[in-house]
């Protein structure tokens, strides 16, 4: 098959977010709380005048 480079990172981007969705369901299942997204941790730590 063939892809452009735009439907190959969106297939990227959607399939990481589905496993990391599938980790998160397994972690609350086992009874511990799944982390914070990432990003968004490391924007607040790392630059925290962006907050407002």
């Amino acid at each position: 098959g063939q892809m452009s480079r735009a439907e190959m990172l969106l297939h990227l981007v959607t399939h990481g977010g589905y496993h990391r969705g599938a980790i998160g369901r397994i972690l609350v299942q086992c009874g511990v709380t799944p982390p914070r997204d990432t990003l968004t941790t490391f924007l607040h730590r790392s630059e925290p005048g962006r907050r407002g």
